[in-house]
């Protein structure tokens, strides 16, 4: 799971740039999903358009009238850190399975850190980049968002993670500091847009990115109002497009059909597509946009010296083969029968000796895999006992790709 969050962004702006190819990568990201705009239900004198207003709903899945962050402070209310006992969702995620691995990176000190009120996101987290961009200068924010841009970029190509919240802010700033209605904001959308490119290369540069099920949400917090000047208050009001919000999504279940997905959507939406359950006890305003639960998995036993492998892809890859090998001390016994099915139809093109298994799909689409032997057909060396968890590795050759690598902790007698 992936939440990008571009703040203070115009949808107008942002679905013409997306037209003329100055969003190639937001485009495309639409298209292989949805994209759609709403409007905010709250404007003066009940809640201001303002950045810790609409980042505290998109974190916690509801509106002010129940996280009580009203704007009256001006990016100040305490209440952002506690949000009245509404949890963010990457807080939720370590409370509700803390094997799952977070994140955030963020240049806006409200979202990550102990300052004006924050952090609208807690600390529970596995991994944290958040900086104070506290030069208002467009060179300063565009530094900010560089730097964020690179630590998610790092922690996506080679870390584990499993859901996470990258902030950006020079479009708004940009607002602030010269006018949505000059060419300097679509321009900040553009630099923002080869950010975002930036990240999704890297989850698609992931070695294990065949086997994985990405979830990318990207939404806004307020619109603009279309100024000439610089000015603080280019947001805060009631006007259609200060209240004009946007989230464009893809992944399993997120389609077209997606039809009015609300900023509070994307807390329970991260939640359910980790398979996690969203608890009606949480009351939240938002709700999963989708009802399908992505089913990727992995598995490896050995068993009365029998080995069974079984791979899922939540999302289907076209392979040119898959490669299953054993570690080091475990080895097909001589003759040992293989039963190899993919998509649940017996394979062909399998061959085995050794530590290697090789199936060749035949280009076709993958979404199951099972690897069974017969009983007595894996050798186990004495010395694995000693050598610690042993690990089946999988290795996917794509067409029109590299290669991506599974590591499966192998489980049975005698492997540590």
């Amino acid at each position: 799971m992936l939440v990008i969050g571009i703040d203070g962004t115009r949808w107008d702006l942002l679905r013409g740039a997306m037209r003329a190819g100055r969003a190639p990568n937001l485009a495309r990201l639409q298209r292989s999903g949805f994209g759609r705009p709403s409007q905010l239900p709250y404007k003066p004198p009940e809640a201001l358009t303002l950045s810790e207003v609409g980042w505290s709903s998109i974190a916690a899945g509801v509106w002010p009238d129940k996280h009580g962050v009203d704007g009256r402070k001006f990016n100040a209310d305490p209440g952002q850190a506690t949000k009245n006992g509404y949890l963010d969702f990457l807080t939720r995620i370590e409370q509700s399975r803390p094997r799952l691995s977070t994140f955030l990176a963020s240049d806006w000190a409200n979202i990550g850190l102990r300052q004006n009120g924050g952090p609208i996101f807690g600390s529970a987290m596995d991994a944290r980049f958040a900086l104070d961009t506290e030069v208002e200068t467009l060179e300063a924010w565009d530094g900010g968002d560089q730097q964020v841009t690179a630590a998610a970029e790092r922690y996506l190509r080679r870390g584990d993670p499993d859901a996470g919240f990258v902030y950006l802010g020079l479009v708004d700033e940009t607002a602030h500091l010269v006018g949505s209605a000059l060419p300097a904001y679509p321009a900040s959308i553009t630099t923002t847009d080869r950010r975002i490119g930036r990240l999704l290369r890297a989850v698609r540069a992931r070695p294990s990115f065949a086997f994985e099920s990405w979830t990318i949400l990207v939404s806004t917090d307020h619109g603009q109002r279309p100024y000439e000047f610089p000015t603080p208050a280019s947001h805060i009001g009631g006007t259609a497009l200060e209240q004009t919000v946007f989230v464009i999504g893809s992944g399993p279940g997120l389609g077209p059909r997606v039809a009015r997905p609300r900023i509070v959507d994307l807390a329970p939406t991260v939640i359910h597509q980790l398979g996690l359950r969203v608890d009606p006890r949480w009351r939240l305003d938002g709700r999963p946009l989708t009802g399908v639960r992505p089913p990727s998995s992995a598995t490896a036993a050995v068993r009365a010296r029998r080995l069974a492998a079984r791979v899922v892809l939540g999302t289907p890859r076209r392979a040119r083969w898959v490669r299953l090998r054993l570690p080091a001390g475990v080895r097909l016994a001589g003759g040992a029968a293989l039963t190899v099915k993919v998509n649940g139809r017996a394979a062909r093109g399998v061959r085995a000796a050794g530590r290697t298994i090789t199936v060749r799909p035949g280009g076709k689409p993958l979404r199951r895999l099972l690897v069974r032997s017969a009983r007595a057909g894996v050798r186990i060396d004495p010395g694995v006992r000693r050598a610690g968890p042993a690990k089946l590795s999988v290795t996917l050759r794509a067409l029109g790709r590299g290669r991506s690598t599974l590591q499966i902790s192998l489980a049975g007698p005698g492997l540590g």
